[in-house]
């Protein structure tokens, strides 16, 4: 009996923690950041080179609310689209539905990674050769 009794303490603590962890990183995402710059990674010529674009003198801003919408204001910017989309957050497979789950910004279906630093957030489209969208907490 203790041994079950220990067993189920022991399942619900583990579900409390990934619950609580979950719940924390999508605190974080949450509110406006503003878009300082973009990295793009490729290969010239059979070396590895870094591209970057600086758009910390634009007003670019994403701003996450808590009922899943994303409000984008380009600050008119030809390469961004203004307006209101749908976004989730949470672990999802990044590749087919057989890959590992990782912590993902899902923007319209369109699966970005997610990863956060102190004051800045990395939204990645890395993985497929496009470039890394770095923000700043507004």
């Amino acid at each position: 009996m203790d041994r079950m009794r220990n067993l189920l303490f022991t399942s619900l603590t583990i579900a409390l923690l990934v619950t609580s962890c979950a719940k924390e990183e999508a605190n974080d995402l949450v509110g406006t950041w503003k878009l300082i710059e973009a990295k793009f990674y490729g290969l010239e010529g059979g070396t590895s080179s870094v591209g970057t674009i600086d758009y910390s003198s634009f007003n670019i801003t994403y701003s996450f609310t808590t009922n899943n919408k994303l409000i984008i204001d380009s600050d008119q910017h030809p390469d961004f689209t203004s307006g209101t989309f749908e976004y989730e957050f949470g672990y999802f497979p990044l590749g087919g539905s057989n890959d590992a789950e990782i912590l993902l910004v899902k923007i319209d279906g369109s699966k970005w990674t997610y990863n956060n630093v102190g004051s800045t957030m990395i939204l990645g489209k890395s993985y497929v050769d496009a470039g890394d969208y770095y923000f700043e907490r507004k």
